[in-house]
């Protein structure tokens, strides 16, 4: 069977020509087009066809709002988008975790100078090159009969024709009160097949953002925010309380056992990835370790320093599976994730060079899982405390 790209499979329809979706999302070098078209997507469903620039440009900032701030994500290296992103988060303050409507209504709402500069600077091109296509004989055209027509003047040209086509676009632009209107079969288009199209739109952004982070694992899964189901931990947790009910436990970082008055102190038993969550996406138990519940807030979605800790985690990991390994038929599947860091672990883990085989093997996992998410923008931590006086908050040093 013919391989087809999964991408063109759009359906035809008689109120429109749907091959006009491909070419408008065919050839691009920035995310831009690819959010403003999903940012009118978005609005479509929900009934809307009248739409504000200020409120599409939210709703791109809001749609790539997690890849680029929650999962640094790169956009592309003159992609200005991740900009604004970064600009709101550190710049004025927004939560990374802000729910999408309501970021939409931060943005809507900012009188911010900056971050109005940031967003006007999305509409000067893209509402007429995202439309280009509907024009493109028109304009090859006047290339060819106006020798003084430059790329320029390509801007008013479609402005020119948009005007005159009588709704055949997919929208009609109104620069002077800034926004636009859907035409109704182009509407009726998207509503109808909104399944289909939210698909291949999805699929071009994936293949975008692959193409310009080629070793970041699990790129469809970090186009959206995580769900509370992503981050459960019960089971994990459940088995190193298993584990410390066998050995005794250590918190990585202070070195200090995992008993009431640390808790009290350090805050509670709670359980960390190594590799941020946020970077590798799983749960995998090789890749957990029990930590103070304040110290884990601190180092928040941080690498800890690999000089100072991967040997002593890749120790405790290595005590740990000898004494899961032990249990019959109990954790199980959360055992088997050790065969994801060596097929033959089991074995060679309870073999003379147990120790040693082991840590090699966990070593080759993470090390460059580390360094990517480290190329990736994923910061280091470490613990230090005071010399002097030890004191609750003053737990820790970052090294960005």
């Amino acid at each position: 069977m013919e391989k087809r790209d999964i991408g063109r499979i759009l359906p035809k329809s008689e109120l429109v020509e749907s091959g006009y979706l491909e070419s408008m999302l065919d050839n691009f070098s920035t995310s831009y087009k690819l959010f403003w078209f999903k940012g009118i997507f978005a609005e479509i469903i929900k009934g809307n066809t009248e739409i504000s620039y200020r409120r599409i440009v939210a709703r791109m900032i809001a749609a790539a709002w997690y890849p680029v701030n929650y999962y640094n994500l790169s956009l592309g290296v003159s992609d200005k988008l991740s900009d604004a992103i970064r600009y709101l988060h550190t710049g004025l303050g927004v939560a990374k975790e802000i729910r999408e409507d309501a970021l939409i209504t931060v943005i809507e709402e900012s009188g911010d100078k900056c971050l109005w500069k940031m967003i006007n600077g999305f509409t000067g091109m893209v509402p007429y090159r995202l439309i280009r296509p509907f024009y493109e004989s028109e304009i090859q055209y006047q290339k060819k009969t106006d020798l003084t027509f430059r790329d320029a003047r390509v801007n008013a040209f479609i402005e020119q024709c948009n005007r005159s086509d009588d709704g055949a676009a997919f929208y009609q632009l109104d620069r002077k009160n800034r926004k636009l209107t859907v035409s109704p079969k182009w509407a009726l288009y998207i509503r109808t097949n909104a399944a289909l199209v939210e698909g291949w739109l999805n699929y071009k952004l994936i293949k975008y953002i692959q193409e310009r982070n080629p070793n970041v694992p699990a790129i469809p899964f970090k186009l959206f925010a995580p769900t509370e189901r992503d981050r459960n931990l019960s089971a994990q947790t459940k088995f190193w309380r298993k584990i410390q009910q066998e050995m005794p436990l250590y918190d990585l970082y202070t070195e200090r056992e995992f008993n009431r008055p640390n808790f009290d102190r350090y805050g509670k038993f709670s359980i960390d990835h190594f590799i941020p969550w946020s970077f590798v996406l799983h749960n995998e138990i090789w890749n957990l370790y029990p930590m103070f519940g304040k110290l884990n807030s601190a180092k928040s979605d941080r690498l800890p320093d690999k000089e100072r800790y991967l040997a002593r985690f890749c120790d405790r990991q290595y005590e740990a599976f000898l004494v899961a390994k032990k249990w019959d038929g109990e954790f199980q599947n959360l055992k088997e994730q050790y065969l994801n860091v060596k097929r033959d672990i089991f074995e060679i883990a309870c073999s003379d060079r147990g120790h040693d085989a082991f840590v090699r093997a966990m070593r080759q996992t993470i090390e460059p899982l580390y360094q990517i998410a480290n190329n990736q923008g994923f910061g280091i931590w470490w613990y230090e405390e005071e010399e002097e006086e030890e004191q609750e908050g003053q737990l820790w040093c970052n090294n960005q």
